[in-house]
């Protein structure tokens, strides 16, 4: 082996991005992780949030952590990278439509436009049987982000801050369910004329791209895409509480459900992190 192909090599074993594609087994090695880089969810800027790690499952001992305000610091951490991955992913599907239906408004679309017209409108769960201006209207209300603040209130009311056992166990921050027990986690105190189970993930970004995908198609979040879209037209005092109002469907308490996550938003401040542009 040539000396300076060598030299290569070393580095890329210690380098800092390797770092970044391997899993923490316990929190005390993530805590340590993130100060060491200057990690900080209070002060962390649009550049340092591309360079946070994205986990592919928690710490295994994430549930053992008792210092509140730790706690909840790693799981900001945690989560930030994961929602701005999925959101941006999002994004993409969005230019995509946008610059088809520029060109739809001009002249014809050629066969891959067509084709990547039908593939979105399959992807959110839309009627591609006739391509028009109305299909283009449907496709960007539903292709949208979901704010930071939103998403990190849900994945910290439905996973306990990272502790719960679906979170640990099944990746799941946002405890959606699932009628195959192959492919979920059975809670312990299940009714006995239930049958769900709580869905697991290979991996935290599946459970998040999930659980987006779901907010932009389910039926039951029809009013919260319609406040979505009008809010980019008018500019609302508070924006995210007109579209939290709307997620009452997401939990089986219902308004109770939209309360607690009005309280964890306005409680730890989530609003700060809406600060990231898209």
């Amino acid at each position: 082996m040539k000396p300076k192909f060598f030299i290569f090599i070393l580095g890329l074993l210690f380098s800092p991005l390797l770092l970044v594609a391997q899993d923490f087994t316990n929190w005390k090695d993530l805590e340590i992780y993130y100060k060491k880089n200057k990690f900080d969810p209070l002060t962390i800027t649009e550049k340092q949030l591309d360079d946070l790690p994205i986990l592919h499952s928690l710490p295994s001992d994430f549930d053992q952590l008792q210092d509140v305000d730790l706690k909840k610091k790693l799981f900001y951490l945690i989560a930030l990278p994961l929602i701005h991955e999925s959101n941006g992913q999002i994004l993409l599907d969005r230019e995509m439509v946008i610059n088809i239906e520029k060109k739809f408004l001009r002249k014809n679309l050629n066969e891959n436009e067509l084709q990547e017209t039908n593939r979105l409108a399959k992807k959110y769960k839309l009627d591609d049987s006739e391509i028009n201006l109305k299909l283009f209207r449907d496709l960007k209300q539903r292709i949208n982000i979901i704010p930071v603040s939103l998403a990190l209130a849900q994945a910290i009311v439905e996973s306990g801050w990272g502790q719960s056992r679906f979170a640990l166990e099944g990746n799941a921050l946002y405890g959606q369910w699932t009628y195959n027990e192959l492919k979920g986690i059975i809670p312990e105190n299940r009714d006995d004329d239930k049958s769900h189970a709580v869905r697991k993930f290979d991996n935290l970004a599946q459970s998040v791209q999930a659980y987006m995908h779901n907010i932009n198609t389910h039926t039951a979040y029809y009013s919260f895409r319609v406040v979505r879209r009008i809010a980019e037209r008018v500019q609302y005092t508070d924006p995210v509480s007109a579209k939290v109002k709307f997620l009452a469907a997401y939990a089986e308490i219902g308004q109770e459900y939209v309360d607690k996550l009005e309280l964890i938003i306005e409680s730890n401040n989530l609003r700060e992190f809406d600060r990231f542009s898209y």
